[in-house]
């Protein structure tokens, strides 16, 4: 768990202990300085490391902040229009379309695959749409050659 509090009260314990040293300096011996400063040492490591802690969360939630707001984004712009989805670049433009069932089932938006004569297939869950009917089935698409 990252707690601000304590990577705070690490870097507070080390300005203590400089200041003590920088103030007391000529009535410690070498023995006190050296745990003195082993103690600095070791407030600094443990504020390095919450602070390292704390860094990692922001970068995990500006990363899934981030997401959500593609995710908010790409559910504004697509647009149903039977039998497929759009998706609106601006008010004159689209991108697509993109399979229906996909998005619907798997909230994937897969691109269609022209085929002929209106014909779109999606190469994720083989399914055919048909423009001039706006209907869609499984498909059978013969590569024969």
């Amino acid at each position: 768990m990252i707690d601000i509090a304590v990577a705070v009260g690490s870097v507070k314990s080390a300005i203590e202990i400089a200041k003590l040293l920088k103030d007391s300096a000529d009535s410690f011996d070498k023995a006190e300085v050296k745990l003195k400063l082993a103690e600095l040492i070791g407030s600094l490591a443990d504020a390095k490391m919450q602070i390292a802690e704390i860094q990692e969360a922001l970068m995990d939630s500006d990363q899934e902040k981030k997401s959500l707001l593609d995710k908010l984004n790409l559910k504004e712009n697509l647009v149903y229009e039977k039998p497929y989805y759009w998706k609106k670049i601006n008010e004159q433009d689209r991108e697509g379309p993109f399979c229906q069932l996909c998005q619907d089932k798997d909230n994937k938006l897969i691109r269609l695959q022209e085929l002929e004569n209106n014909t779109w297939k999606c190469e994720s869950c083989t399914r055919c749409y048909y423009s001039s009917t706006n209907q869609s089935r499984s498909c059978i698409v013969n590569i024969s050659r």
